[in-house]
């Protein structure tokens, strides 16, 4: 009996823990075990918060849960472990999915939860934080049916979301749309989603060479790792295939030099490489409060000025990479969205730092 009475408040801890952080527009749930407590901190427009402090005593079992309902390995604690969840408001029907990663730390495992987007319309192109002219080079690029398009930015700069959003764009019923991710973020209906898993012999390599034999029209590869990943993402978009992908470089135009880095040649580069797509994500001002914020008594932002974020793009169109056109880089595409009052010069600063 008392083993189910402890069962029945670890479900109703992390069920409240899980409410709390959709309640509060979270990304991220941290789980993490201090020497005294556990420690639940979420992640709310890109800055965590402490949600709340639990017994050290509950962590193993609320852990335990979690790897449950994520279909892990109970009994596995000296390594890390990844897996995907489900949680919601409505108890008995979890409808919001989650990403979930476990690693043993000093004083027990932390678990850190990403909750991803569960609505398919927050996937359209414009609402990402275009300029209206970024927006045209974008469209123009995926409207090809060959060709390379590539994103660029740092981790958790919104470069999935900005993928994702292309291929929602391109989604529909005469176009075959494959992709090779790790992992899967967003579970998108009508494209063939493929995980990357090289304990079972699925690497990028391996996967790009099978999609290229699906009849594939629009290919997505979640990440250009290496000089074979880079090869093959280039054959692909030689041979009649767009193809859309991240790239870890600092700007748009850092991408010709990373390329070539990666064993490219001008010639391949200039002939596919339709569009590049630098960003950033900026805080948003809270639209409730602001201008002037009354910092306790907003029920939108909880008094802290601020709701959601915004990207700020640097877009580099094939006449920017190649023909010496000009365009916006970040920092003044940013400048333009602080004059409409979305953003305030000290998100953008800090985000930004001494861009130039």
């Amino acid at each position: 009996m008392s083993e189910l009475l402890h069962d029945s408040h670890i479900i109703r801890t992390w069920h409240e823990i899980a409410v709390n952080a959709l309640n509060a527009r979270s990304t991220d749930i941290h789980i993490e075990a201090r020497s005294q407590e556990t420690v639940v901190r979420t992640r709310i427009d890109g800055r965590l918060t402490l949600q709340g402090q639990y017994p050290i005593d509950l962590h193993e079992r609320l852990i335990t849960r979690i790897k449950i309902l994520a279909r892990l390995d109970i009994a596995e604690k000296r390594l890390p472990q990844d897996g995907r969840l489900a949680i919601g408001h409505d108890f008995s029907h979890p409808n919001i999915d989650c990403r979930v990663s476990i690693l043993p730390t000093l004083h027990g495992e932390k678990a850190v939860i990403r909750i991803l987007p569960s609505r398919l319309e927050d996937l359209a192109l414009d609402r990402l934080g275009l300029l209206p002219n970024q927006l045209e080079i974008i469209q123009e690029a995926i409207s090809q049916t060959n060709g390379l398009i590539l994103v660029t930015g740092p981790t958790g700069s919104g470069k999935t979301r900005t993928l994702y959003s292309c291929l929602s764009t391109l989604n529909q019923v005469q176009r075959n749309i494959c992709s090779v991710e790790d992992p899967i973020e967003i579970r998108l209906p009508g494209v063939n989603q493929v995980a990357y898993h090289p304990k079972a012999g699925l690497d990028f390599p391996t996967i790009i060479r099978a999609l290229l034999r699906q009849d594939p029209d629009v290919i997505m590869i979640g990440e250009i790792r290496d000089s074979v990943s880079a090869q093959l993402a280039i054959q692909a978009a030689q041979t009649g295939h767009l193809v859309l992908s991240t790239l870890h470089t600092r700007n748009a135009s850092g991408v010709l030099c990373r390329l070539k880095n990666l064993g490219i040649d001008q010639e391949s580069i200039e002939s596919c490489l339709r569009c590049v797509s630098s960003q950033r994500l900026i805080r948003k001002r809270c639209k409730q409060c602001n201008p002037s914020p009354s910092k306790k008594s907003c029920e939108l932002c909880k008094g802290s000025g601020y709701f959601g974020r915004i990207g700020v793009h640097e877009v580099l169109g094939s006449k920017h990479l190649f023909d010496s056109a000009q365009a916006l880089d970040i920092y003044s595409a940013g400048m333009q969205l602080l004059k409409t009052g979305l953003i305030d010069q000290i998100s953008l600063d800090s985000e930004l730092g001494t861009w130039q």
